[in-house]
């Protein structure tokens, strides 16, 4: 493995974010997954479809996967894509946390992709992933800009203080680890 974490920072464009936003607004559904740590975020989900029509992010995931990470993972399933939104009304926040499926699945999480799509400025919502110690990953502080990381490190996002951070997440799975 190369890297702890591949950015690409303007990934989408303001108007990508906004038909993004506008796709999450008319065909997404409440994601009721329960989260293993404190997590105060307004969270749905949609089929990656709705998404494919304006970028196909999963088709530049598998390509950083390739160079970068080096992965087996599934690359024929196309599975929901999940939208954050952490507003400063109730200090949105995730703490430390790292993804996964149940020990009872037949596969693992193995890489999360996260694209920043807030539409105005924000203050707090900060991503940090822990690598030796808490890192502050600056490239995602910008709207558009997208990482993608081992899902098994821990993350998380602070409190967000002033306005709305929007983000959405892609998961891409795999066999369990061998």
């Amino acid at each position: 493995m190369k890297f702890t974490y591949y950015y690409i920072t303007n990934y989408l464009t303001k108007a990508e974010i906004k038909k993004i936003n506008r796709q999450f607004n008319n065909h997404s559904k409440t994601f009721n997954k329960q989260a293993p740590t404190v997590k105060s975020s307004i969270c749905t989900d949609m089929t990656y479809d709705k998404i494919k029509e304006i970028k196909d992010i999963r088709k530049t995931i598998l390509l950083i996967n390739r160079e970068v990470f080096g992965f087996n993972i599934y690359e024929s399933i196309e599975d929901k894509i999940i939208q954050n939104k952490y507003k400063a009304s109730n200090r949105g926040q995730y703490k430390w946390h790292h993804d996964s499926e149940p020990l009872s699945k037949n596969y693992t999480l193995k890489l999360t992709a996260l694209i920043n799509l807030s539409e105005k400025p924000y203050e707090g919502g900060i991503f940090k992933l822990f690598y030796g110690k808490p890192i502050h990953v600056k490239e995602f502080d910008q709207p558009g800009s997208m990482i993608v990381f081992p899902s098994y490190f821990l993350h998380k996002v602070t409190p967000v203080t002033k306005g709305e951070r929007i983000s959405c997440t892609i998961f891409e799975t795999g066999p369990w680890w061998k």
